[in-house]
């Protein structure tokens, strides 16, 4: 009976293995089948290709290897290393977790996305602002000079017929001065001859002197109108450019809003970078939403300057279009 057992045990075993090796070569028969088959699909495929399709297509891949950019690739590199990193620690990684990290990958690729399509924003900007800023520069040190000069020629004529004038009434009036000091000491000399002889001569240009006198405080008097009259007009037209100074005040005060943004990104960014060394998707994609926020941020304080500049600019123009400054 043992005898028996064994070789129906053994006749079992044997019927296995034969079952074994039919279905082997069952396996082995159907890849040949499967091998034979390709090349005939392949040449039905390229033979139902047109020249055109191939063109096109061809001309589609270049075209799309033009558009990926420097920055682009090392972001992909970048999402590449993270996935490499997951494959190489064999991290273990709940059936929530990969779901999490799968979702952050697929984020920071988007997100990326955004964060270069705004730094050219931001790029534009700062191109913007700084052409805008060298002009109003130039345009305000322009009309401040003009308001400077306003009027100096004008006074500058007044107050050189002023000095001629007194040049010509100098000889008449310093005869009168000493006239009237050759009086006082004949008086103190109680010479009343002389004295009644220097007066008779000081009384016959009395008339000359009060007229050259009178004609030199109006002169004076006319200068000093002209010079306060002028000051009044310099200082008009210099509080119609503050508020360029109240702007600039504004511009400093936000670019030191856009400098702790910038700071804050730089950290982030570095925190991104780190992130992605670990191998830690989702703490990548929160540094890197913190970098695009602040990006935002830096957008918006940028609009503002530019906004600022703009009305800067159009508040100088204003000033030197004005009649009082043009025919200054």
């Amino acid at each position: 009976m043992k005898m028996n057992l064994k070789s129906m045990k053994l006749t079992e075993t044997e019927a296995q293995q034969g079952t074994n090796e039919v279905s082997i070569h069952q396996c082995d028969t159907q890849k040949e089948q499967k091998i034979t088959m390709l090349p005939s699909a392949n040449s039905a495929t390229a033979a139902g290709m047109t020249g055109d399709h191939i063109m096109n297509r061809s001309s589609s891949i270049k075209a799309k290897a033009r558009v990926t950019s420097q920055s682009r690739f090392i972001h992909k590199l970048a999402i590449a290393s993270l996935c490499l990193i997951f494959f190489l620690t064999g991290m273990p990684l709940s059936g929530v977790q990969a779901a999490s990290s799968s979702s952050a990958m697929s984020s920071i690729d988007t997100l990326y996305d955004s964060i270069t399509a705004l730094e050219r924003v931001l790029e534009l900007q700062n191109v913007q602002i700084r052409a805008l800023r060298q002009q109003n520069n130039a345009s305000l040190k322009g009309v401040q000079e003009r308001i400077r000069q306003l009027d100096t020629s004008r006074l500058a004529t007044m107050q050189t017929a002023l000095k001629q004038l007194e040049n010509r009434h100098a000889p008449l009036l310093k005869r009168y001065a000493d006239l009237g000091k050759r009086i006082a000491d004949a008086r103190k000399k109680k010479d009343d001859r002389h004295v009644q002889s220097l007066l008779l001569e000081r009384n016959g240009i009395k008339t000359q002197v009060e007229a050259a006198r009178a004609e030199l405080k109006n002169k004076r008097i006319e200068l000093a109108a002209a010079r306060k009259a002028s000051t009044v007009r310099k200082q008009q037209l210099r509080s119609l450019l503050q508020p360029v100074q109240t702007l600039k005040k504004q511009i400093t005060s936000e670019n030191k809003a856009i400098t702790a943004a910038w700071k804050i990104r730089t950290s982030a960014r570095k925190g991104y970078h780190a992130a992605v060394r670990q191998g830690n998707a989702v703490t990548a994609l929160a540094h890197l939403t913190v970098v695009y926020k602040q990006l935002g941020q830096v957008q918006t304080s940028r609009q503002k300057i530019l906004n600022w500049e703009q009305q800067i600019t159009k508040t100088i123009q204003t000033v030197a279009s004005r009649p009082d400054l043009t025919n200054g």
